[in-house]
Parts: structure tokens; C-alpha cells; sequence
């Protein structure tokens, strides 16, 4: 049920034409390449040339991912993101990429960048150290000498620059005393008086000495607290000369910064539209070659193995004989021991839903699809969890005129957003027969008091008068999902001629759960009497059934009871399944109050004198579309979440590999056929 029959095929061809069967494979979209013997062989290799190929795709595309890395900040994009992924993305064939790919040489551009990113790098270091230079000079401003003394010094005069704090000035000059005569300590910033009351923060001053004194001076330095600084060598002159000199060096550096980064905003414009394009060429292209490197080979002829869907066959069959009259195809069905990919098939309504199926797990091939099975249920619990007919006609509107703005839309994104659609509608359904238009937004505000006769007649119940009667409505609801998914279980086990697995793990479990459902409801005197005397029957036969079977495969009859009375004691488990299947009346409920308590607050603000209704407008379009979003998102992943806990878990496991046929995908561009 919904996963399509496939083949197993074997393609043979001589090596003049692998490039054209290559194409015709990727472009027909419908065959998933495999290895016959698990990895390619060195003949493969060698007369196929595809190893060459990839390493040659492969270093394209490094190219590729190092312009689009370094020039991507240069470059705005005059399509965004979402318009791209919406399918606004220019149309091109192959040709025409293979064109642009042949008069590109990507490797030339990455070196032109790449030599100026590095040039960039080092003029932003030099203009770095230049900087920090600046900053030293700055500090040094009231030094009167020429900075020579600091660097090599002369024959009769060194120094040194540092810092200390400024209550170890005293301690530091103090100790230099005995040193009087061959040294002088010079503070920097001695008019500062403020610099001067912080104990705690940093002097700048410059120690000079006589060379017969060094080591003694610098030992006496250090142990005051002294921090030494280095100051460049190639500074020697005064301090303002120097400042000018650097403040060219700093000036030249930012024009060539400049420069660079205008040559590659430049190289951005000219080159990252085409890169796109070719993106998407190469990555095509290397997916061909992975793909045709699993070929078998001998001499001069070539074995691609594939499967492919059985319909697909015949318009392939035309399609590979276009290429040469020489191309032998044999398919058969898939032996024993062999694990074909799974392809769901589903018809147009139910095939959106494939994503959330897949999403948990493809179905095995032969195996059920599950996706037509959760379709209509996730429809309606969405439609419930949102439940608000204005909510749905706000999304309404916006799917259509997302459909309207863009025409080309992928089929995955758009197969995405057809899921929220049909939830729309469920929503719509729902809204109307509880009365929810924005919450209670008709109900609340006076202007729309014409509508509420309307709203009124349509209306068959108030979740928020009746909450018990919606919980009991979710509750069926969830028995009813629950007992389906025992069924094709059953169905399933039948199938594959497992009658006691049937009898044992479904159907008992489907007679007892639903015999005890209705002799409650026939205790509390909603069952004729005949069908409550059947209830007993149906559970007191499931009961047996679920005791009988849970111990089948024990020895002994100790380990027979023990199995079939903790199997009893699972029917706790099904009434805990059963339960969560109230979260869809807590957020039914959770969209109404959220939306009760925006126009709540909206009716207050139209109270406030001159700007209520602007405030009353603002806060109501504004909660309510922040309403939407969060109710949407709960719609979505608690509904899925029944499904593939309570649903899934009766009768699917999933475990398939997705069918994955090589094909022409893009980002940048729309590949015509």
C-alpha cells in the first residue's frame, strides 16, 4: 500500500559512450546506482576514467566553497534566502552550465583571492603594530629626548620605558637614590593630577642610566614593580616626529586596506553569480561520477547496476536506446536476500504526508506505507489542536498569496507547506463548528454583534462550556486511532501468514480494549441491552486471548501464567495511550484562551483616551499573529507526535532506506529538462 514496485537492472555499454549513458542516467531522475560487488574495482577505475572525473569535480567545488567562504560579506544577493528556496532562482540547462564551467577557470580566480586575502592580512597586521606604536608614542608625549636613548642607547646613556603603578613611584625612586648620579627617572604624564590621586593605575615613565649600571638599575626596576615595554627599534627620533611618521604608515595601510577590500567587493560582483551556477554544475557532476565509479568494467565495456521504479522503465528503456542501439538493459524483481530502497507512492492528496513519514522512518520495501494510514488522522487532530476559523483563514491567505508570488516552487518545500494547507482547512472545519473566530473575537467587540446570529447557527458546541464533552470527543477519538493501528497490525502479521502474532499481539488486544470501552459505556446506559451483554462477551474472549498468547513460547505452565498476567497488566499502557490523546483538547483549549485573554486586553486598551483604538489595533493584530505562530507550531508537532508514539507504535517500525535515484539537484538554479 503506497510503496512503488522496483526493479533490479543491469546496464552494459561500451566505454565510447559512458559519458552519454552517465547523462542519460542522472537526467532521467529515476535510477539509484548501486555496486554490484559492495566497492569498485582498479578496472572500473581505469577504463572508466571516473576517479579522475570526481578529483576533478571535487577540486571545483573546494574552489567553489573558498569564494563563496571569503567573498560571500562582499556580496549582497538580490535574491534572498527564502525567494530562492521559494524556486526565484534563474532557469538553466546543463549545457549552458557545462558552457560557463569550460570559460571559468575557478582555480585562477581562488589564487587572485587568495593573494589578496593574504596581502589584506598583512597590511591589517602592519597596521596593527602600527597602531600599538601610536599608542606607545601617546603615552611617551611629554618625553623631551630623542627615543634613541630607549634602543640601542649610546656609549654613555641607555633607558628603558615601563610601567608601575603610581603609589610605586616613591618606592621606585627611593631605591634609584644610591644610583643618583648615573641615572634619571622620568615620568611621563606628571601633570596629570588625576592619574596621579589613583594609587591603582598605571604611570608610563622612561628609566635612564649609564651603561656600567645597567644590570643593577634593571634588578632595581623590576623588584619596584616596574613593567617593561619595548619600543621598536626603528623609533629613534622625538616623539612627535615619530607620531607623524607613523600616523603616513597607519594612513598608507588604510588606503591599501581600502583597495583590497574594494578589489574583492569587486571580484564578489563579477564572480559570485557565476560561482552560484557553477556550484550547483560541479556538485552535479561530482554526484555523477560517485555514482558511476560502482560500474563494472571489463576491457571495453561497462556494467552499471540501478534500481528503478517498474513504471518508469518503459520511458527509460527510450531514453538510453536514444543513445546508442549497442546498449543491452536487462530487470528482474529483486531475490531473495536483497534489500531494495523503498519509494512511497501515494496519490496527490495524501502524497504531501510522505515527509512526515519519512521523517520517523521509510517503510522496508513490501512493506506497509503508513503515510495514507496517519494522513487523515493528522488532519483532524491538527485541525483540532488549532481550532480557529480566523486563524485558518490567516493562513488560508497567506498560502495563497505565497502561491500566487512564487510559481516555481519546490516540490519538497512545496509539499511542505500543502501539509499546513490541508491543516488549514481541518482548522476552518473546526473553528466554525466551535464557534472560534479569534477567540471570542465576535462575541467580544460590538461592531461584529451582526455576525454572531450566524456564528451561532452554525455552531454545534463550546469546548469552553463543554469541556468534558470535547474530552470525551478526544478520548473516542484516540481509541478509535489506537484500535486502527491494532487492526493493520493484524492485517500486516495475516499478511505474512503470522496468524498467532495476529491473534495473540492485535486482535486480542483490539477485543478486550474495545469490549471494555463499550461495557462502560453500556454501564452507564448508552448500549442497547443486547450489544452490552456482547461487550462482556467480546472483552472476557480478548482477556483469554491476551493470557493465552503471551506466554506461547514459554516451556513450562509457571512461566505461561506469569507471561499472561503481566501481559494483562499491560492494559494500563493502552490507558495511558489512550490519555494523551487529551493533549488535543488542552491546546484547543490553550489557542481559545490565548486568544480570549489578546482581545481581553485589546478591548482595555480601546478604553484609553486618544490613542485606544491605535493601542486596542496594535495589541490585537499583534497577539494574535504571535498567537498563530505558537499555536501552529503546537499543532504541528503534538499531532505527529500521537502518530508516531501511540499510532506507529501498534503496528510500525519502519527501518526502510529512502530510494534515492540519481538526479540533477540544484540551490542557485532551476535545471531545465
Amino acid at each position: 500500500m503506497g510503496v512503488a514496485e522496483l526493479r533490479k537492472a543491469e546496464l552494459y555499454y561500451h566505454k565510447s559512450v559512458r559519458d552519454e549513458v552517465a547523462k542519460a542516467l542522472q537526467e532521467s531522475g529515476v535510477c539509484q546506482v548501486v555496486s554490484a560487488s559492495g566497492a569498485p574495482d582498479s578496472v572500473a577505475l581505469r577504463v572508466a576514467d571516473w576517479g579522475e572525473k570526481l578529483a576533478l569535480c571535487e577540486e571545483q567545488v573546494t574552489h567553489i566553497r573558498y569564494l563563496f567562504r571569503t567573498l560571500g560579506s562582499f556580496y549582497t544577493d538580490p535574491v534572498s534566502s527564502l525567494d530562492r528556496m521559494l524556486g526565484e532562482r534563474p532557469v538553466l540547462s546543463m549545457a549552458e552550465m557545462a558552457r560557463t564551467a569550460a570559460g571559468t577557470d575557478l582555480g585562477k580566480i581562488s589564487a587572485r583571492v587568495k593573494e589578496l586575502e593574504t596581502t589584506l592580512g598583512e597590511v591589517r597586521v602592519a597596521s596593527s603594530q602600527h597602531r600599538v606604536n601610536k599608542e606607545i608614542l601617546f603615552k611617551l608625549k611629554d618625553f623631551p629626548y630623542s627615543l634613541s636613548v630607549v634602543g640601542d642607547g649610546t656609549r654613555s646613556l641607555k633607558g628603558v620605558v615601563g610601567t608601575l603603578k603610581q603609589d610605586q613611584l616613591a618606592s621606585l625612586s627611593e631605591e634609584l637614590k644610591p644610583l643618583a648620579k648615573e641615572t634619571e627617572l622620568f615620568i611621563c604624564g606628571s601633570g596629570d593630577e588625576k592619574a596621579k590621586t589613583s594609587k591603582t593605575s598605571a604611570a608610563w615613565c622612561v628609566l635612564m642610566y649609564a651603561p656600567a649600571v645597567e644590570q643593577q638599575v634593571l634588578d632595581t626596576a623590576v623588584h619596584a614593580g616596574m613593567s617593561f615595554v619595548e619600543v621598536p627599534e626603528h623609533i629613534t627620533g622625538n616623539v612627535e616626529g615619530e607620531s607623524k611618521i607613523i600616523d603616513a604608515e597607519i594612513a598608507k595601510c588604510d588606503k591599501k586596506e581600502a583597495e583590497i577590500l574594494e578589489g574583492l567587493k569587486k571580484i564578489a560582483s563579477e564572480t559570485i553569480p557565476v560561482v552560484q551556477k557553477l556550484s550547483d554544475y560541479w556538485n552535479n557532476m561530482a554526484e555523477r561520477a560517485k555514482a558511476m565509479l560502482s560500474s563494472d568494467a571489463t576491457e571495453s565495456t561497462l556494467i552499471t547496476h540501478f534500481w528503478i521504479p517498474t513504471e518508469a522503465l518503459p520511458e527509460f528503456k527510450k531514453k538510453i536506446e536514444a543513445v546508442s542501439p549497442d546498449i543491452a538493459l536487462f530487470d528482474r524483481a529483486p531475490e531473495e536476500g536483497e534489500t531494495p530502497p523503498t519509494l512511497m507512492k501515494n496519490i496527490g492528496v495524501v502524497q504531501p504526508f510522505e515527509i512526515l513519514t519519512n521523517l520517523y522512518s521509510p517503510p522496508p520495501y513490501g512493506e506497509t506505507d503508513p503515510t495514507p494510514l496517519l494522513a487523515p488522522f493528522f488532519f483532524a487532530f491538527f485541525g483540532i489542536c488549532l481550532g480557529d476559523a480566523g486563524y485558518a483563514i490567516v493562513m488560508m491567505a497567506a498560502m495563497w498569496i505565497l502561491f500566487r508570488k512564487y510559481k516555481r516552487i519546490p516540490k519538497t518545500v512545496k509539499d511542505f507547506i500543502m501539509i499546513f494547507a490541508y491543516g488549514a482547512v481541518a482548522t476552518l472545519i473546526y473553528g466554525v463548528l466551535t464557534g472560534s473566530f479569534f477567540g471570542d473575537f465576535i462575541d467580544a467587540f460590538f461592531f461584529m454583534a451582526p455576525l454572531r446570529a450566524v456564528k451561532n447557527a452554525i455552531m454545534i458546541m463550546d469546548p469552553m462550556k463543554d469541556p468534558m464533552l470535547v474530552l470525551g470527543f478526544s478520548l473516542v477519538f484516540g481509541l478509535v486511532h489506537l484500535m486502527f493501528g491494532l487492526l493493520i497490525g493484524a492485517y500486516d502479521h495475516i499478511r505474512h501468514g503470522n496468524y498467532a502474532d495476529a491473534i495473540g499481539d492485535k486482535i486480542s488486544w483490539f477485543l478486550f480494549i474495545v469490549g471494555l470501552f463499550l461495557f462502560g459505556v453500556g454501564a452507564a446506559g448508552a448500549l442497547p441491552g443486547l450489544l452490552f451483554e456482547a461487550s462482556k462477551v467480546m472483552s472476557a474472549v480478548g482477556a483469554v486471548l491476551v493470557f493465552w498468547y503471551a506466554g506461547r513460547e514459554k516451556k513450562n505452565i509457571f512461566g505461561k501464567i506469569i507471561s499472561g498476567l503481566l501481559a494483562l497488566y499491560g492494559a494500563t499502557s493502552y490507558l495511558g495511550d489512550i490519555l494523551s490523546y487529551s493533549r488535543l483538547l488542552a491546546l484547543g483549549f490553550g489557542s481559545a484562551v490565548i486568544g480570549m485573554i489578546i482581545n481581553l486586553l485589546g478591548g482595555m486598551a480601546a478604553g484609553l483616551p486618544a490613542i485606544g483604538w491605535l493601542a486596542a489595533i496594535t495589541i490585537i493584530v499583534g497577539g494574535h499573529m504571535f498567537g498563530l505562530i505558537i499555536n501552529v507550531l503546537g499543532s504541528f508537532v503534538h499531532p505527529l507526535r500521537l502518530q508516531y508514539v501511540e499510532f506507529f507504535g501498534k503496528f510500525y517500525t519502519g527501518g526502510g532506506v529512502a530510494f534515492k535515484p540519481l538526479g540533477l539537484s540544484s540551490e542557485y538554479v532551476d535545471i531545465a529538462g
